[in-house]
């Protein structure tokens, strides 16, 4: 195999100079392994950075040609060398590339980027890697630190947010993109289990937002609010001795800032690729929200629907304090009854004892026509001495833990307002990252190329 001169040489050289630092930073007789591991990282980042630069650039200094085709139709011409500088792993990179540009359509190009694989970053696919490995669950701020404290990897909070919106937006793209192909029945099918007995749960969570804006004012002053993040859970678990569903072994998220229809099209997709349509028993479970109900009725037609039984008691906790306002004993008394009503299958009871309740107070009476139709309307879900028979779970723990886990532990922290776009980003990376089989994101770590300016 014939061996490039250049390159030969920039190799001896990189060789020579490695053990020179060798000899130089090296501990005498008998090192520790910390000794070690700190001299052998010393010599990397004096040695690594200086051979990077000159082995990418090292084609760019061999002869060109002056006239290469433009995709206009036209013709671009060479018109001297550009220094483009990356952060990567091993520190900077001042890449020296060729630059043409068409009289025809007046745009500018490097054609030599393509053939080494670079985009429109400013940091390398490595580099972005780490990004996307730590932001799910640090501040961008925190992910800058760890970065170079631990890889010596130097970038700013700003440019840690961009590539993390950049990966996030490119990944929930191409959820959306499955989702369409898995509602128009054109998704190929990559399950490889059939579950025996699937859960399926979403809910909402609020989260803090911002309008957009600028720290000079030029833009409006800081409007704040809260918007909903929708979040769904697909999980199995491990049934004990008894028959009963309790640990959870497998678990997949999604969640999104955008609305119902494009949430039920996500949780649909992901129920799919857990198997949904080959599991034994299908279970959804939510609260009383319609919206939710709606959802899985139209998702998954033939699914055991289960009310979670913790927010059914607070509604009749809600009715206690209604009636017995002024008397807190014979009103834990009642509520134990109603509870107990619950759990034996016998939520007419529940709706009985509401109806003989004849409140005088036009708000009593609004809470009385309410949660009469609250218990009517989801009786058929609250059947739990029968799915507790069965092993059911009969609470939605897992599904709000989700929520906490996959959004509030991340967007909802002190002092933070986030941007519609970047907390949509954040909440696709961290489904993604929390998720049993966590999401490949090789693919989505390079970033569009555009036109130079």
């Amino acid at each position: 195999m014939k061996r490039d001169p250049e390159r030969r040489a920039i190799i001896d050289e990189a060789v020579k100079r490695y053990r020179e630092a060798l000899e130089d930073l090296l501990p005498g007789e008998n090192p520790t392994l910390d000794q070690l591991e700190t001299a052998i990282t010393e010599i990397g980042h004096e040695v690594f950075p200086d051979l990077q630069e000159k082995l990418i650039n090292e084609g760019n200094r061999k002869a060109r040609v002056n006239k290469i085709g433009c995709a206009c139709g036209g013709v671009t011409l060479y018109r001297g060398m550009c220094t483009k500088t990356l952060i990567t792993v091993h520190g900077l990179l001042r890449l020296k590339r060729p630059y043409y540009h068409c009289s025809s359509c007046k745009k500018g190009s490097y054609p030599s980027e393509a053939g080494i694989g670079l985009d429109a970053g400013e940091t390398s696919r490595a580099v972005r890697q780490h990004i996307a490995s730590l932001v799910p669950n640090l501040g961008f701020a925190e992910t800058k630190a760890v970065l170079f404290k631990l890889l010596n990897i130097d970038v700013s909070a700003s440019t840690v947010e961009r590539v993390a919106v950049s990966i996030g937006s490119s990944l929930r793209a191409a959820q959306k993109e499955e989702a369409k192909a898995y509602h128009e029945d054109r998704l190929i099918d990559k399950r490889t289990a059939t579950p025996k007995r699937l859960y399926i749960g979403a809910d909402g969570v609020m989260t803090p937002l911002c309008e957009p804006w600028r720290k000079d004012g030029s833009a409006g002053s800081l409007n704040c609010r809260y918007g909903e993040c929708k979040t769904g859970v697909v999980y199995e678990t491990h049934t004990d001795a008894k028959g009963k569903d309790h640990r959870v072994h497998t678990r997949a998220y999604t969640a999104t800032m955008e609305g119902v229809e494009t949430f039920e099209r996500l949780l649909g997709t992901l129920a799919h690729r857990c198997g949904h349509h080959a599991a034994k028993e299908v279970v959804v479970l939510g609260d009383g929200a319609p919206w939710i109900w709606f959802m899985f009725g139209r998702l998954f037609p033939t699914a055991i629907q289960i009310l979670d039984f913790y927010h059914a008691c607070d509604h009749i906790k809600k009715v206690t304090d209604a009636i017995h306002s002024k008397d807190a004993a014979a009103g834990r008394e009642w509520q134990k009854l109603r509870q107990a009503e619950l759990k034996d299958d016998n939520v007419k009871g529940v709706i009985q004892a509401i109806k003989s309740w004849k409140p005088r107070k036009h708000e009593n009476r609004e809470i009385r026509r309410i949660e009469i139709g609250y218990f009517t309307e989801n009786a058929e879900r609250m059947r739990y001495k029968t799915f507790t028979t069965i092993g059911y779970h009969i609470g939605s723990g897992v599904v709000e833990a989700s929520c906490k886990h996959v959004v509030t532990q991340r967007l909802d922290q002190a002092g933070m307002h986030w941007r519609s776009k970047t907390a949509e980003a954040m909440v696709t990376l961290r489904a993604a990252h929390l998720s049993t089989s966590p999401t490949c994101l090789e693919p989505h770590l390079g970033i569009a190329t555009g036109c130079p300016n």
